[in-house]
């Protein structure tokens, strides 16, 4: 009996030996698997990609917009017949407004000739402080072609609401005035002013590049 019992523990500790080299092993191949994707190169988004693919169906939300340029002037987009790119924000938002528009500056330099006609309309939600004069001003910072937009409280509102977008002031503070919590979205429109994109903060220069040209095929 005692015989049986030491072949017993034997085999006990063989199989822990065993499972215990096993383990060693699936951990060292699981760190060599994480080398290798973490080394592999990312590959580029190729423009079949159907996540970068104009629309060929109207969205339920986007149209005709009238505002106040930033050179004072009454802007109606029904009269533009040229391509935009919409982006609502505010010249004093401190991140994510100078982090899109340097991101289409990226864009407009891959589309070189491409983006001739292309402009973008930068439309404030703060129009309580966003004169023309300051959107002209806050513009001039950025390499591209945009025009800025703004307006009554009541315009404004009308134009969030008919591009399904949102804004929320924030609490007011000695520092900054105020904050504003905004939508990020980029809009496409094309030369007739229906809308065929929209972009996410997450879409790079290069993507936008992509579905841009596909407007002049």
């Amino acid at each position: 009996m005692n015989t049986i019992r030491r072949w017993a523990q034997m085999d006990t500790d063989k199989w822990r030996e065993m499972r215990g080299s096993w383990r060693g092993l699936h951990f060292v191949l699981c760190i060599l698997l994480l080398l290798f994707m973490a080394c592999k190169p990312l590959e580029r988004v190729p423009q079949s990609d159907p996540d970068l693919t104009l629309s060929v169906d109207s969205f339920p939300f986007g149209g005709d917009l009238t505002l106040v340029d930033h050179d004072g002037n009454s802007f109606h987009l029904a009269d533009q017949q040229r391509p935009f790119l919409l982006f609502f924000g505010y010249a004093s938002c401190p991140d994510a407004c100078p982090q899109t528009m340097a991101r289409l500056a990226s864009a407009y330099t891959i589309l070189g000739e491409d983006a001739r006609d292309l402009r973008t309309l930068f439309v404030s939600v703060d129009p309580g402080r966003d004169s023309p004069e300051m959107l002209k001003s806050y513009l001039s910072h950025f390499d591209v072609p945009a025009i800025g937009l703004t307006g009554t409280r009541d315009s404004i509102d009308a134009v969030v609401k008919r591009y399904a977008a949102h804004y929320e002031i924030g609490e007011r503070n000695s520092v900054a005035g105020y904050l504003i919590d905004h939508s990020l979205y980029t809009y496409l429109i094309d030369q007739n002013g229906d809308l065929r994109f929209f972009f996410r903060p997450s879409h790079t220069a290069e993507e936008i590049a992509t579905v841009v040209r596909q407007l002049s095929r």
